[in-house]
């Protein structure tokens, strides 16, 4: 009896001992959360994260962010802020023509100037072609320019492969679309890629890198190459000579005058011209925050404008979101896309360096910055040089 009574004394001193400790335990744990309480609303709104990081840490990994209600002791202004700091789409939205946004905002002073904010530069994504040659059927009410913006090529791209002498369509009618504004060739006995380049009246650098060639050896009989750029060079034609006129020659295409144009907004080339493996740039990407001014980067007259697209509709505008399109006494045409606002209208001269809209990010862009390209004629780009 008397050692079964001890045995007992030991157990419930034992159980008592752990359920003092278990009490103190919380009893400090619960200290501890009324201590950061406390502390909490003299803290900046910066260190909230990291002190709920540390709430967790004492209550265990069951304690969750969602749990913290904009209603709590946070402020209403840095709730707010948080939610700022948020993808403006999900990437879990199953519209497939949405893509995600960066929240990079502007703010329109009283003489209408944007006064651009910090945030990351982006890039377009234009050329939506995976390299390879695709078949369209003609629809109801399609136009041709319409099918050469959809498909990012020029016209004369497609006239020059479906043996197009004009612009008329037909329902039903099967185009074929090439990869890239230029032309297809099928090489023969004899070819290199400086024949080839200098036929289509390309860069031998941008055929290379387009068909992931490493060189003329790489050139096989009856392969198929993309020459992007290239055109089918028009037909000379020559007027018999007389006692009062010379030979006339009649070329479509457009002498460049280096220094013709200007750049038309500031910030560092994010995406330069030329080719890439299954791709081409037609212009240059040119980073910078929304809002940031674009000039006309030569004198000229606008033929074309868009200013319908919203960010996040990576589709709109053939892709390039918002844009303008004007001309010059050149011949050549310059286009500025992915604008966030157009501050110009269809058939409005505009002189070298006047504001014509400001940079955005919409149409396929990763961010706010400025696709800026020229273009002969004949559906040609030009590397722009500043």
């Amino acid at each position: 009896m008397c050692c079964n009574y001890k045995l007992r004394l030991i157990k419930l001193t034992t159980k008592d001992s752990q359920i003092s400790l278990f009490f103190k335990s919380y009893a400090i744990k619960a200290s501890s959360f009324f201590i950061f309480v406390s502390l909490l609303a003299g803290i900046p709104s910066q260190a909230h994260a990291g002190l709920l990081d540390s709430i967790k840490s004492v209550f265990g990994s069951d304690a969750k962010a969602a749990d913290v209600n904009p209603s709590d002791n946070f402020g209403s202004d840095d709730f707010s802020n948080n939610l700022q700091k948020m993808d403006l789409v999900s990437s879990s939205s199953t519209d497939p023509d949405v893509i995600n946004v960066n929240d990079c905002t502007s703010v329109e002073m009283d003489d209408g100037a944007l006064s651009p904010s910090t945030c990351d530069m982006g890039s377009g994504l234009e050329n939506s072609s995976n390299g390879e040659m695709r078949v369209y059927e003609v629809q109801t009410g399609d136009t041709l320019s319409e099918i050469a913006m959809q498909f990012d090529v020029s016209m004369n791209t497609i006239k020059w492969e479906n043996n197009l002498t004009s612009n008329t369509l037909k329902v039903g009618q099967k185009l074929n679309i090439l990869p890239t504004t230029g032309v297809k060739h099928i090489v023969k006995k004899g070819d290199t890629l400086e024949k080839i380049a200098a036929k289509y009246d390309a860069d031998v650098e941008d055929i290379k890198v387009f068909n992931g060639l490493t060189g003329n050896s790489s050139l096989k009989l009856g392969d198929i190459l993309y020459v992007p750029n290239g055109i089918i060079k028009p037909v000379v034609v020559a007027e018999k000579p007389s006692s009062t006129k010379r030979p006339v020659v009649v070329d479509t295409s457009t002498p460049v005058v280096l220094g013709y144009y200007m750049k038309p907004t500031t910030g560092p080339i994010t995406s330069p011209y030329g080719s890439r493996h299954r791709a081409f740039h037609y212009g240059v990407d040119i980073g910078a925050s929304r809002g940031t001014p674009v000039v006309a980067a030569a004198d000229g007259v606008v033929v074309e404008t868009l200013d319908s697209c919203k960010e996040g509709r990576s589709s709109c505008g053939g892709r390039y979101g918002n844009y303008i399109v004007i001309a010059h006494n050149n011949g050549t045409t310059t286009r500025y896309a992915h604008l966030s606002k157009v501050v110009i209208g269809v058939g409005e001269e505009v002189s070298q360096g006047e504001r014509i809209g400001a940079t955005g990010n919409t149409g396929h862009s990763t961010g706010p910055h400025l696709h800026f390209q020229i273009e002969k004629s004949n559906g040609k780009t030009i590397r722009p040089v500043f």
